[in-house]
């Protein structure tokens, strides 16, 4: 139940009051608290998971943490304790979730015996329901277990999700050992944490259910190596399940994950015909023990919150909440050593001393987000990654809506690598903490430029202070007709931008007019490229396919450099520079030197399918259906492929060493770009379950931004990617469970920060994964 607040604990955490503690493990501990100063003493009742005050935090653990909080505030589930609170940054990291005043399933089973069959399903029908909306969010749970399942006056809310990964990484997690619950994990544990799928959750779910119709878990046993050899092996013991129920948990725990049902099928398994469609009116049917129990915890909640009376002296404090739901938090997962006997010769034995020393076993279960959480959502004002424009769909190149845009540090071969400045903590606006804006109604792209983040959206230009978010300044409203407004290029205190049919220079600092040149009547901008003082930009004749590239100087002395006509009858243009040659891809390519204008070559409209290109020192990396075509742009009949069979979906990026990341709609791969050899892979989790969108090089990291988040993984890795962290920041625009287009997010990384903007128009920055 709950206990006295130890001798000298601080009485206050974050905003909120302690009142009294729920549990504590190795590294944590979990009190009941309130917000502090609340003029009702049973208002806001919290369970608060902190760290110990004597242990000594290092950056992985925080970084670690923060993942978790927005891991559990992706999900909303009325069948999850909602999380209401987080912060990872202060001295003590700390999460609050919704206090659920009743028994876990571990204490009502253990003190009120078995359940009954249609108990055991009811409840398992609502743990079907709460893993579905956590996999609809791609959040893994890990460690479902009885602990884990708390039961309310109106049902079970499955907790700890999220949670358990951040406290027990920094544990024991070598060889040899399972962090973990015995007896309720997956063979996909076993196998390692980077094995597991939702069926691994339904396979926990399983073993819960047979926990609680019988008071024992199905792979019970005094010795840990044998509980890992059954589950393994799938020698479940489940004689005292009723039949008909026995049938449905036998297929949650067959050893093949994908003969196991989904939480969706479950649901009907377990409650055939209308029932499986939602929770039943009225109070939930607890037993009669279990009812007892809810009264005696909620009596306990209510008389240490009545007797710890709001002190004066503790006023509320002000703290950003997010609005989505998330785990409860209890004490962390036991850590149990993983016996392996001397005589390796039996069968038993031999299997475990394998798996040990040959996949080196590591299982560290708690909430992860599955590969592919990666989406740009609004914060801050716009904020815009450069030129890397992901097509709409496989087979038919699409552009933003919101014009030509900049690409970050002159990278004007748009190969969308940010260097090791993108992961260089010191490297980030100073004073930055994670922020939202919304600048326009409209899809927006930005580029950072020093303490600025300078936008452009549907009619004008808009500067934000890249540490807070706050707007600096913004252009009048153009007019419609003109087209959208775009920033070409930031060059020390001026901004260049395409606006209201001209091109304009803008000062930094306050947005005052330098100068301004209009474009000719009739005339859009296609595409534009900075480089080394100038800007280069394609033009079209509205109407037409009559088109122009033309360079213009903008320091110093501004002036118009060469105009040149362009004879692609493409509508659209997307322009690369490198090595002094202007490439410019519309229905063909056509390749200029850039000091003058003089056409070098080029390949006739219709000659080639280049999609989302990216231009890599002399080498023109074209996208397709079938791999990457790869064009010697000083001899363009010279072309060879590579990552033959990927049909190409996002634009790639390239890093410095020379490894091609590409993303089809399910997977995202790396290959070396001078000869051919594939490096690694994200996981084939199947439909909806994957990992796509568009990418960026950042430091070490290939980044993914796609329909659910942000997600990084190791360039250095080999095999299946190594998946270096994940994100679903809780800004992220649109509904729960709702992927956005990664289409239309532009990304820009500095430091351990990103700035993510989106196509309604919000911009956000938050910590990179």
């Amino acid at each position: 139940m709950i206990e006295p607040l130890p001798p000298g604990r601080a009485r206050l955490i974050g905003p909120y009051q302690l009142l009294g503690l729920l549990g504590a493990g190795g590294m944590g501990e979990v009190y009941l608290a309130r917000p502090a100063g609340g003029p009702d003493p049973l208002a806001g009742l919290v369970a608060l998971k902190t760290v110990r005050p004597d242990l000594d935090l290092d950056d992985g653990f925080r970084i670690r943490f923060r993942r978790e909080i927005d891991a559990a505030g992706a999900v909303r589930s009325p069948y999850t304790a909602a999380l209401v609170d987080g912060d990872a940054s202060g001295r003590l990291p700390w999460l609050a979730t919704e206090y659920v005043p009743g028994p876990s399933l571990a204490e009502a089973v253990t003190r009120g015996g078995p359940m009954p069959e249609q108990v055991v399903r009811e409840m398992g029908a609502d743990l079907a329901r709460a893993l579905a909306d956590m996999h609809a969010v791609r959040v893994l749970h890990r460690d479902l277990k009885p602990g884990n399942v708390l039961l309310g006056a109106d049902g079970p809310k499955v907790i700890d999700f999220g949670i358990a990964q951040a406290f027990d990484a920094t544990q024991l997690t070598r060889t040899g050992v399972v962090v973990g619950s015995p007896g309720y994990i997956s063979p996909e544990h076993v196998n390692g944490s980077r094995s597991l799928v939702p069926a691994s959750d339904v396979f926990c779910l399983g073993a819960v259910l047979a926990f609680a119709a019988t008071g024992r878990g199905p792979f019970d046993d005094s010795d840990m190596a044998a509980v890992i050899f059954r589950i393994a092996q799938g020698e479940a013991e489940l004689s005292g399940v009723p039949t008909q129920l026995r049938a449905v948990i036998e297929k949650c725990l067959s050893s093949d994950a994908e003969a196991r049902p989904t939480p969706q099928q479950l649901v009907e398994l377990l409650l055939p015909g209308e029932r499986a469609g939602g929770a039943a009116d009225g109070p939930f049917p607890w037993t009669e023990p279990i009812r007892g129990l809810l009264a005696a915890h909620a009596t306990g909640a209510r008389a240490v919150a009545e007797a710890e009376v709001p002190s004066a002296a503790a006023p509320p404090v002000p703290f950003h909440t997010p609005d989505r739901g998330g785990p409860a938090a209890l004490a962390p997962t036991p850590v149990v050593p993983v016996y392996v006997p001397d005589d390796s010769r039996g069968n038993k034995g031999l299997w475990i001393g394998l798996a040990a020393a040959a996949t080196a076993v590591c299982v560290v279960l708690g909430a992860m987000l599955l590969p592919g959480l990666f989406k740009g959502a609004g914060g801050g004002d716009d904020n815009a990654g450069g030129g890397a424009r992901p097509t709409a769909s496989a087979a038919d190149s699409v552009r933003t809506e919101a014009g030509p845009a900049v690409v970050p540090d002159a990278d004007a071969g748009r190969t969308g690598d940010f260097g090791a400045a993108a992961a260089d903590v010191s490297k980030k606006p100073e004073g930055w903490k994670a922020w939202k804006a919304e600048i326009a109604d409209g899809p927006v792209e930005c580029v950072l430029a020093g303490a600025s983040l300078v936008c452009g959206g549907p009619q004008r230009i808009t500067v934000l202070d890249a540490a807070n978010g706050r707007r600096k300044w913004q252009t009048p409203q153009g007019k419609a007709a003109a087209g959208p407004a775009s920033v070409a290029a930031v060059l020390g205190t001026t901004v260049y931008a395409f606006e209201d049919g001209a091109l304009v220079a803008l000062g930094l600092g306050d947005g005052a007019e330098k100068w301004r040149e209009p474009l000719p009547g009739g005339t859009r901008v296609a595409d534009s490229v900075q480089s080394g003082g100038v800007l280069y930009y394609a033009t079209r004749a509205t109407g037409t396919d009559t088109g122009r590239i033309l360079a213009h100087q903008l320091t110093g002395k501004h002036s118009r450099k060469w105009d040149k006509p362009w004879d692609d009858p493409a509508p659209e243009a997307e322009l690369l520079l490198a090595e002094g040659r202007l490439v410019a891809v519309g229905d063909g390519v056509t390749i200029l030197k850039s000091g003058d204008g003089t056409r070098l070559g080029g390949i006739g409209a219709g000659g080639i399918t280049c999609r989302t290109p990216v231009l890599k020192g002399k080498e023109l990396l074209c996208s397709g259906s079938n791999g990457l075509t790869v064009v010697d742009v000083t001899a363009p009949q010279n072309r060879r492929s590579i990552a033959a069979g990927v049909d190409i979906a996002y634009r790639p990026a390239v890093s410095r060493d020379g490894k091609v990341v590409v993303s089809s709609r399910t997977r995202v791969y790396a290959f070396g770009l001078a000869d051919g050899k594939q490096y690694w892979a994200t996981y084939d989790g199947g439909v909806g379950l994957d990992v796509a969108g568009r990418l960026a090089v950042a430091g070490d990291n290939a980044v993914v931004v796609g329909g659910y988040g942000i997600n990084a993984f190791a360039m250095a890795s080999t095999g299946e990617a190594d998946d270096t962290g994940s994100r679903l920041p809780t800004e992220w625009p649109g509904e729960p469970g709702d992927p956005l287009d990664p289409a239309s997010i532009s990304f820009v990384g500095r430091g351990d920060a990103v700035f993510l903007s989106f196509g309604d128009g919000t911009v956000i920055s938050v910590y990179a994964p």
